[in-house]
């Protein structure tokens, strides 16, 4: 655009197979610059796209890529993630500003053990680094909940840890949380009461087992396994015995991101998957009559099917348009009903409820609110619970299905996500995001 941002001109089409950041001036100004990762994969790329004739050309390509800087000495500084566990690198990579041609092959400049570099800038000079470097946890929190269902009473944080725990379902006494968490290394599946000080390990291995419910007869405990680094392969949803123990395959994923694709609340593809929303995924509904839902995604479609916890598919439920890095969803109690949403869509301030059975939709407006980023059925079908994001902090809210908003936590330090209330409506799990990160400066020599 103009001087006066106005007569906005298109530079490029983006791809929505891919997850675009950035993006940021060459050193000459004649380039856009920026980061590309294929969704599902780690594999990424670092671009520069001439805005004269939109000649594109790849500055460098690999594994794990976060954010970059290219100085006017003809320098590109970007971190990557490292080759062994909670590693992460700082690198420099000699690119010529005029042709965008790269000479030489990278410099690490430093390491991180534990702490992951975001953002990266570089002073005019070129001496000087600054990024910032930090980690992210979430914890399981549970909160009681009034007669109504609309009102929270205080809260109690669950988990005490430094890692990744989400919330899962419940069991169908609704007295215990499952959830999943990295403690252990990979994600193992625990169950706690509200009243226990720790939980108990139901589900374990080396690979990653995510999204712990209940099936709807309560015979089997459901959940998925991610393959592992070293073991590529589809997601799979598994079956055990509620109390843990030996576990069979249900069936396998299919589809453009069958090998697992996770989302964080802000729509980015989080490459070390340890973020809630991902694909694919499921749900299993209270209702005893009503069967459970898989969802698996495309570039730009979500493909949802009806499964029976011992014999796998039985027939598709539905197909929903939407990019899979900005949507959201939930199955109701009954298994009757789809909720869903969009993150940062053109009509983020409003929630779909689609009827499985005709497949007729209608919409739910939420009037004052915006940038939605989970949604749960409440107990009984009493409304929704919905997390939203701000520019710092998020709220948690109850949304009645005639639009009536009530905020049960507002907070400017926290991101709540993935509310998952207890089958008999008692108390209302979820999880809470927490940053914490600092800005460093790192000296060229």
């Amino acid at each position: 655009m103009d001087r006066n941002a106005e007569n906005p001109k298109e530079i490029m089409k983006l791809d929505p197979r891919f997850d675009f950041q950035g993006p940021k001036w060459s050193p000459d100004g004649r380039r856009v610059v920026y980061r590309k990762n294929k969704f599902g994969s780690r594999e990424g790329s670092i671009e520069a796209r001439t805005i004269a004739d939109g000649t594109t050309t790849v500055l460098y390509a690999g594994l794990g890529l976060q954010d970059f800087w290219w100085t006017a000495d003809g320098r590109l500084i970007y971190s990557q993630a490292g080759t062994s566990e909670d590693t992460h690198d700082l690198w420099e990579l000699l690119v010529d500003p005029k042709t965008a041609q790269r000479s030489g092959e990278p410099r690490r400049l430093t390491r991180w053990v534990g702490y992951a570099p975001g953002l990266v800038s570089v002073s005019t000079d070129g001496r000087r680094i600054v990024t910032t470097k930090g980690y992210h946890q979430t914890d399981v929190y549970l909160a009681e909940l009034d007669s109504d269902g609309h009102h929270a009473k205080t809260e109690k944080r669950l988990t005490a840890d430094t890692r990744f725990d989400w919330p899962g379902g419940w069991t169908k006494d609704g007295k215990e949380i499952l959830f999943f968490s990295d403690r252990n290394g990979s994600f193992n599946i625990f169950k706690q009461s509200e009243s226990a000080s720790n939980p108990d390990l139901v589900i374990s291995g080396r690979e990653d087992s995510r999204s712990p419910q209940i099936s709807p007869d309560g015979k089997w405990l459901l959940y998925i396994v991610w393959p592992n680094d070293k073991g590529p392969g589809p997601v799979r949803v598994m079956r055990a015995s509620p109390s843990g123990g030996s576990s069979d395959a249900v069936l396998e994923a299919k589809g453009s991101f069958a090998n697992g694709v996770s989302f964080t609340v802000d729509g980015e593809q989080d490459i070390q998957k340890g973020a809630a929303r991902s694909f694919p995924d499921f749900r299993c509904p209270a209702s005893e009559t009503a069967s459970c839902i898989l969802a698996e995604a495309e570039p730009d479609e979500i493909l949802f099917t009806f499964f029976d916890p011992v014999h796998g598919r039985v027939s598709e439920a539905a197909r929903v348009r939407a990019l899979p890095a900005k949507f959201f969803w939930d199955l109701s109690p009954d298994g009757s009903q789809l909720a869903y949403g969009e993150f940062k869509s053109e009509e983020n301030d409003s929630i779909t409820i689609l009827t499985l059975k005709d497949g007729k939709t209608r919409r739910l407006q939420l009037v004052g609110e915006s940038t939605l980023t989970s949604l749960s059925w409440a107990a009984g079908q009493g409304g929704l619970f919905v997390t939203t994001k701000r520019r710092e902090g998020s709220d948690l809210l109850h949304v009645a299905l005639d639009g009536k908003i009530t905020v049960l936590r507002e907070d400017t330090g926290r991101v709540f996500v993935s509310p998952r209330p207890s089958p008999n409506g008692r108390f209302l799990a979820f999880a809470v995001r927490t940053t914490d990160s600092n800005v460093w400066l790192v000296e060229r020599k």
